[in-house]
């Protein structure tokens, strides 16, 4: 199944936090300093159901915190379906690339 872009960079988000539970706001901010991109909330949270309803992502509400009155905030883990799927676009974005860094550089840097 394919995947587009802001689901490929949520779940690499989703992967990088995974030992710690990830939460909407901790998504956005690992987003914002691994890739200086601002997701919009709604956006963020439509493409995690999205995730959800394919399969690789998985949704609970965890407990109440003192630092957020008491409230409880939604809870995300990568199944390993999304893992799949994650696994399978990387294999093809590294085969495209693969021999082409270089020529990549060179264009990048105005020198080929």
């Amino acid at each position: 199944m394919a995947i587009g872009e802001l689901e490929q960079v949520v779940l690499l988000a989703l992967l990088r936090l995974a030992d710690q539970e990830p939460h909407g706001a901790m998504i956005a901010e690992e987003l914002e300093t691994r890739l200086g991109r601002t997701v919009a909330p709604g956006a963020l949270y439509t493409v995690l159901e999205r995730l959800g309803d394919k399969g690789f992502v998985e949704a609970w509400i965890g407990d109440s915190t003192p630092e957020r009155g008491g409230r409880r905030r939604k809870i995300y883990r990568l199944l390993p379906e999304g893992a799949q799927a994650l696994r399978s676009w990387y294999a093809g974005v590294r085969g495209m690339a693969n021999g082409h860094l270089g020529t990549l550089d060179a264009i990048a840097d105005g020198t080929a």
